[in-house]
This record gives C-alpha cells, structure tokens and sequence, in this order.
C-alpha cells in the first residue's frame, strides 16, 4: 500500500475503542413462504430475447460512510487528529490501525449475597460467566458450553492465537425480568434502552426467547461483538459488524457439536430468525438494494429487523463467493476503520464487482431457504465470435446460470438446439430428464428441468437488474435474435436450493441461421 493511499483512507476513517451494539429483534409475526409457482405449462414460448427489467427499483446511491449515530457504538478518544505530528508518517498509520487485544471496560462485579436474594444463577463456563434468573433446563444450562464452542471458530476466522487469548472471558445476563437484574447490580442504569440484545465493554444482556433456536443465536450474535471488539480492537462499520455477528449466530447445534455461518434449509430449523423473508419482503416491495446501499447502512437503523436480514446477506454472499472470499475474508485486518472500511473493499474488489452485484441481485430475487451459494455462481467464459457457422457447447445440470461464451451479432438470426439426458432429481429413484423438462412438477411457471435462457449484452457492465432476473423457455430449441452484441446464457429451471442431485450434461448447439 503506497503512502497516498494511506493518507486517502486514514483521513476517511473514523476510529472507535470498544463500543456496543444491539442484537435484532426477531420478526413479530410469522412470514409467509414464497407463493407456490403455476401448475401449468406455458404455451407458445416467445424466443429468447434479452430479458426486461423486473419489477423492482435499485437506488444509485454509493457508500454513506456510517458514523455513530445513537450511543450503541462509542467513539474512542483517537479520531482523524490523533496522531498530531505523525499524521503523514505510514508506520504511525500502520500501528494505528493495527488489530490486536484490549483491555474492555468492566460493567459490574457481581455480588454474591444479591445474586441469591434476587434469585440469580451462575452458569460458569471457560470463556463466558452467563448470569441467570431463569430455571434451570437443559437449553438454558449448555449456554456457556454453546458459547465455548464457538470461541475456537472465531478464532480460526478471525486470525486469533486461542492459545495466547486462551483466558479471555465474558460476562453474559439472560434475563427474563430487568429489574431483577437492576436490583442485584447487574444492569447498569448507563444502558440505552435496547429490545433484546445489547453488548458493551465485558459484557452482554439479553432478554429471554420463546424458541430455544433464537436464544442461541443472539448469544452467539452478541458473544461475536464481544469477542471484535476485544480481541481485535474493533468491528468496523455497523454493516460489517452486525452483518458477521448475524452470519455467525446462524447456526446449526446438535449434539453437543456447533456449526456456525450456515445456510438453514428450511424455516422450521431456525425459529425466529426470519432474515430469508425479510429479503423476500424487500423484493417483493421493490426496495431491492445494492451491496453499495447495504453497506451503507447506518447504525441508527438497526433498531429494526430489516437491516439484520440485508446485512447478512451481503456477509454471507462475500464469504462464499470465489470472486470475493479471500478478499473480503482479508478485511478483518481492517476492522479499525468505519468510515473507510467499505471503501477500501470496494477498491480491493475492483474489476469483479459487477459480477458481484449481479451474484447479490441473483440472491435477492431468488432467496429460499437452502439457497446453495457454490452452484448458484454464474459461470463467465471470455467471450469468443462464433467460429464458422455453428459451435456446440456443454450446460452443467448441477450449476445455475452458464455463459456459452459465444459473441452472437446484432442483425443476424441464430438457432438453439439441446439435447442430453440427465437427472433433475433423485428422491430415491432418478428423475430423468431431456430440455423439455418434466411436466409431473414445475418451478416459477415452467416445467422443471427444462432449459431455460436469456440474452446479455456484452460487456455487461452493471448499473442496471441484470437481465438474469428474467428466464425464457429454450427446451429442445429456439430462436435467437440478438438486438445487440450479446451472450446467450443458460441453465437447467430448478430451485437454488436442489441442483445439488442433479446430474448430466445438456449438449447446445448454436447455429448461425441467417445474416
């Protein structure tokens, strides 16, 4: 990083210590799942044409740098003036920004003798003292068992030593009553009002859940703020720091053994949670927003269940996409910056955005449960003139959207030809299948399995719904008449959440039919 850059980014920044964050609410009602699709075929499928632009407004606004805004997120001494004569010095830059252990502020000391008159347990377990007036029971007693599984999986993503931080704990309060905990010390009068989850210093509170599921995630959501800000020194802007907390606290427990950063499979496994409805709710309310926008979120706002929904997503989408991964894993070198944090990924990311805004769009307009990030990436090919009058190429059944990587003119008339064999589901005995689909289930309007595709004009360049949102019937074969240079991309009509039984190859030949 040259010495301009430096000045760029740090004069952007906005530094912070140890601060706090509230955890979401869960949704007040139960979301609906998306609507059924028909359940008839389509007749007299149109040719494929590049797709128009679906029923949802994206904002052009870039980044907003996010500052603190409602108290949940202090501010340190250290500001842009901090480092007085050393501001042009890179090495002083450098030492400012780097991540490492502090020593967090304590909020209370517990007192024995008000613990017992108040009715308040103890739960001790290697990194986490959770105070407790609810009884006991299995789901509540393994909280600190649950929070000390997660310690070494944070430390893994995190690049933490668990060996040297091997004595580092936290104090957590489930409560199911406050003022109990006001009466016994535990809850300082210093607090900001919050609605179930709040941490601060060496310490988290929660109010108790109905779902056992939920519980367990907002003290691995609160238990990831903690762990940050101490352990790093910071947790970056707020997108960033509620979106991991948020990805972390989706979580699968079973038997004693932790997984976190899933994808659920369904609504059942994570009561509560509802962050897959909220980005349906969004689409459907077209409010579809950018990564852009998503990261420019403010603090303020997450005193609603929106913005946890949005924020994971983007989190999710940038740690498992190979365009973005090691990149935006990178970036917990940079969790002392707020205000120049998203800037300096945007930047690292650089030619690959547009992709990966259509990679978020893609998400959005097609967020079920189970969503399989690996196969749902779209498959790019330098584009290439068609050589001769005719190029045969090969759609993966398993894979979403696949460029043919064929440069198709405007002005000229083309054919599409498939044809393969292949498995598009397999419940026990394979369900084979040719382009036309199979007639005995369906997907979105259209027989499942069938070929489907849409023109793009190349180069594609972002700013607008990609024209991927939109599916066109291919099936056996179609027409293509491209209204400008364009590549044709295709792939199998099936939910993203069930390519992973599928199997086989569907050859397409592409014919130059007239000029």
């Amino acid at each position: 990083m040259n010495r301009i850059l430096l000045v760029v980014i740090f004069i952007s920044l906005f530094l912070t210590g140890c601060g706090s964050s509230s955890t979401s609410p869960p949704p007040t009602k139960p979301t609906p799942p998306p609507p059924t699709a028909a359940t008839t075929p389509e007749k007299n499928a149109p040719a494929v044409k590049p797709a128009s632009k679906p029923p949802v407004k994206k904002p052009t606004e870039g980044v907003r740098t996010a500052k603190a805004s409602d108290g949940t997120h202090k501010p340190s001494s250290d500001g842009p003036d901090a480092l007085g004569s050393n501001f042009m010095n890179v090495e002083a830059l450098r030492e400012k920004l780097k991540v490492g252990r502090i020593e967090p502020v304590v909020q209370f000391t517990a007192d024995p003798a008000k613990l017992a008159a108040n009715g308040i347990r103890q739960l001790e377990g290697k990194h986490l003292t959770l105070y407790t007036d609810l009884p006991s029971s299995p789901e509540i007693d393994e909280l600190p068992k649950l929070f000390d599984a997660a310690y070494p999986q944070w430390c893994e993503y995190f690049r933490v030593d668990p060996v040297k931080n091997d004595d580092w704990k936290v104090k957590g309060v489930l409560m199911s009553n406050k003022e109990t905990f006001r009466k016994a010390g535990l809850f300082p009068d210093t607090l900001p009002p919050f609605l179930h989850g709040f941490y601060q210093g060496d310490t988290f509170w929660l109010l108790d859940q109905p779902s056992d599921y939920y519980r367990r995630h907002l003290v691995i959501h609160e238990g990831t703020h903690a762990f940050m800000s101490i352990l790093l020194g910071g947790a970056g802007p707020p997108w960033y720091m509620e979106g991991m907390a948020e990805y972390f606290g989706t979580h699968r427990w079973e038997n004693g053994q932790l997984e976190t950063r899933i994808m659920p499979q369904t609504n059942e496994e994570v009561p509560l949670w509802g962050r897959i409805e909220v980005i349906q709710d969004e689409v459907k309310g077209g409010k579809l927003l950018s990564l852009n926008s998503v990261m420019g979120t403010m603090e303020k706002e997450f005193l609603q269940n929106r913005p946890y929904g949005l924020t994971w997503g983007a989190c999710a989408l940038l740690d498992n996409h190979s365009l973005s991964q090691e990149k935006f894993r990178n970036m917990v070198t940079q969790v002392k910056l707020t205000g120049g944090f998203s800037e300096r990924l945007m930047s690292e990311l650089g030619d690959v955005l547009p992709q990966l805004e259509e990679a978020w769009e893609l998400f959005a307009l097609n967020a079920v449960y189970g969503y399989d990030w690996k196969r749902n990436e779209v498959v790019y090919r330098d584009p290439m003139p068609l050589s001769g009058e005719s190029a045969t190429i090969e759609i993966d059944s398993a894979r979403g959207w696949q460029s043919t990587g064929i440069l198709l003119e405007p002005g000229v008339k083309y054919e599409a030809r498939a044809t393969g064999k292949y498995v598009i589901r397999d419940d026990g005995t394979p369900w084979m299948c040719e382009p036309n689909g199979v007639t005995i289930h369906y997907w979105q309007g259209k027989p499942l399995g069938m070929l489907v595709g849409v023109l793009r004009h190349e180069p594609w360049m972002g700013g607008e719904i990609t024209p991927l949102a939109k599916t066109n019937p291919v099936g056996p074969g179609t027409s293509l008449f491209p209204e400008g240079s364009s590549i044709l991309f295709l792939k199998v009509n099936e939910s993203p959440a069930e390519l992973k039984d599928n199997q086989g190859k569907i050859q397409v030949q592409i014919k130059r039919t007239s000029n």
